[in-house]
């Protein structure tokens, strides 16, 4: 083989390895990206600068080449009580890499995180099989709060609905609440056996509840139905913008880091991680909503309902105020619009 051939050859070779490489690297949940406009919000610059997340789960493997550990500003073993961050079961890790993936690395994940430049405090509250109560979780948002977080993503392995909640959790979230911090909860993962309501840290009035959808825009079939008529144990009717669920987001098929692998999963634990980035980017937008009180919560939560995609049919929402709908809540989150809303009041 003569040079110049030989030359030919290998641009050819380094063309295919490079063209393999980016579609290895392509992040598979742009499609979800999409559906939220998350992807406009990253194409604004946002990436969740300045936000602090907490993340109450089974733990996190920080050292993964995906993520960057200075970002995980503070960590928390209520199981084993370790120093050093862990994941025996790999849920947290999925969740956190959700959020913080730098994707494009070169085992070909492509996982590229929602708000990659977040900080995280994260907080093991939750067993390798999923074992958790209220005490601990109570501890955990105790931690959370401590650690001066502006959200807490309360993704708590899955089945959510499976935990019992008590007084103790109950009142760190009212005080988390009056902080200003925003609670992000899923609605549970009993839709094929619904009991008719959300799990009971989604049904708090200003913790905003999140159901699944999949990539065709349809409700989730594990997705835990909301009961937008009565608040649980009163006899009062619920209001805008807090009936259950009030968003829903993909949580179906999506694509994360457990370990050193790329594996899909569903549950709506992953819608809330959505939720959750889509509000650091938001109010690393708008730092002043930060720590802003309840009133902050609420108004940011009226304008997350306000500028939802109502998925699903429209015959599906009703209500006199914001059109609500006991499976999809109040819509798809949109979260450019509700940025561009919120920038006219802001």
């Amino acid at each position: 083989m003569d040079e110049g051939l030989r030359n030919v050859v290998v641009v050819i070779f380094i063309a295919i390895i490079l063209l393999f490489a980016g579609c290895l690297n392509e992040n598979p949940n742009r499609w979800a990206f999409k559906l939220t406009q998350i992807d406009k919000m990253k194409s604004l610059g946002f990436d969740g600068e300045g936000v602090r997340i907490g993340i109450v789960d089974t733990g996190v493997d920080i050292d993964h080449v995906s993520m960057d550990r200075d970002k995980l500003v503070a960590w928390l073993d209520l199981i084993n009580n370790n120093e050093k961050p862990y994941d025996d079961n790999g849920h947290g890790t999925f969740i956190t890499a959700l959020l913080l993936s730098k994707g494009g690395d070169l085992f070909g994940s492509g996982i590229e995180g929602i708000c990659p430049n977040s900080q995280i405090v994260v907080v093991k509250a939750v067993s390798d099989m999923g074992y958790t109560n209220d005490t601990l979780i109570s501890k955990a948002i105790d931690f959370c709060i401590q650690k001066d977080t502006d959200i807490i993503l309360l993704s708590l392995y899955k089945n959510p609905e499976t935990i019992n909640i008590g007084n103790k959790t109950m009142e760190k979230c009212k005080e988390a609440i009056s902080r200003g911090i925003f609670l992000v909860a899923p609605a549970g993962d009993d839709g094929v056996k619904d009991d008719g309501d959300v799990f009971e840290l989604a049904g708090i009035d200003e913790t905003i509840g999140v159901g699944s959808i999949s990539k065709n825009l349809y409700i989730s079939t594990f997705s835990s139905k909301g009961n937008q008529a009565l608040v649980p144990g009163k006899h009062e009717a619920r209001e805008d913008p807090n009936k259950k669920p009030e968003l829903v987001a993909p949580g179906e098929d999506i694509e994360s880091i457990t370990g050193w692998a790329s594996v899909s999963r569903s549950g709506t634990s992953i819608s809330a991680a959505f939720i959750a980035g889509s509000l650091a980017l938001i109010l690393e937008a708008y730092p002043d909503l930060k720590k802003s009180g309840k009133e902050g919560i609420e108004k940011v939560k009226e304008v997350l309902a306000e500028t939802a995609k109502k998925v699903g049919g429209e015959e599906i929402y009703w209500g006199n105020g914001l059109k609500h709908s006991d499976r999809y809540g109040y819509g798809l989150i949109q979260v450019y619009d509700a940025y561009v809303k919120l920038g006219e009041s802001t």
